[in-house]
C-alpha cells in the first residue's frame, strides 16, 4: 500500500470529519469489506477522530491529525497521529453504568467512544511518540 490515496490528513476540527468518510469508503471499496465492517470502521475511525479534536486538543482548531491505512498481516490497519497530551484509548473503558452494547443501535449518544472502539475494532494500539500519539485501529480483511 504505497498509495498517496492511503494517507489523509484533516485539522483538528469537527466539521473536519465529515471528509473521513469516502476516504474509508475508498479504502473498503479496494478490499472488499461488507456493510457491516464499513460501518465498524467508520465509527471506529470517528469516534477516534472526535475524542481527539474534543478532549486531546480542546476543540481547538489549527492543529494537524495524519492518518495513514496500510495492510499488515491480512488487517487494514488505521494510523493515527496526533501531537495532543497522552491518552490510551487501548485501556479499559470505565462501565458506564451497562455492559458492552448489544449492537449499534442499542447506544446511547454521548460518553460511548471508547466502549465503541473496543467493541467493533478488530485490534487497538495505542503508542505515545516523542512527539504526540498514534493510535492503531486493525480490521481484518474478508
Amino acid at each position: 500500500m504505497d498509495n498517496p490515496q492511503d494517507r489523509f490528513e484533516l485539522d483538528s476540527q469537527l466539521t473536519e470529519l465529515s471528509r473521513v468518510q469516502p476516504w474509508i469508503e475508498a479504502l473498503a471499496d479496494r478490499y472488499g469489506f461488507s456493510e457491516d465492517a464499513r460501518f465498524a470502521m467508520q465509527l471506529c475511525v470517528e469516534e477516534a477522530l472526535a475524542n481527539v479534536v474534543l478532549h486531546g486538543y480542546r476543540s481547538e482548531a489549527g492543529h494537524p491529525i495524519v492518518m495513514r491505512a496500510s495492510l499488515s498481516e491480512g488487517t487494514l490497519v488505521f494510523a493515527i497521529d496526533d501531537k495532543a497530551p497522552p491518552f490510551a484509548p487501548t485501556e479499559p473503558a470505565p462501565p458506564n453504568g451497562a455492559t458492552k452494547p448489544a449492537s449499534l443501535e442499542s447506544i446511547e449518544p454521548g460518553g460511548n467512544g471508547i466502549r465503541l472502539l473496543h467493541r467493533f475494532a478488530g485490534s487497538l494500539r495505542y503508542e505515545r511518540l516523542p512527539d504526540g500519539n498514534r493510535l492503531t485501529i486493525g480490521f481484518p480483511v474478508p
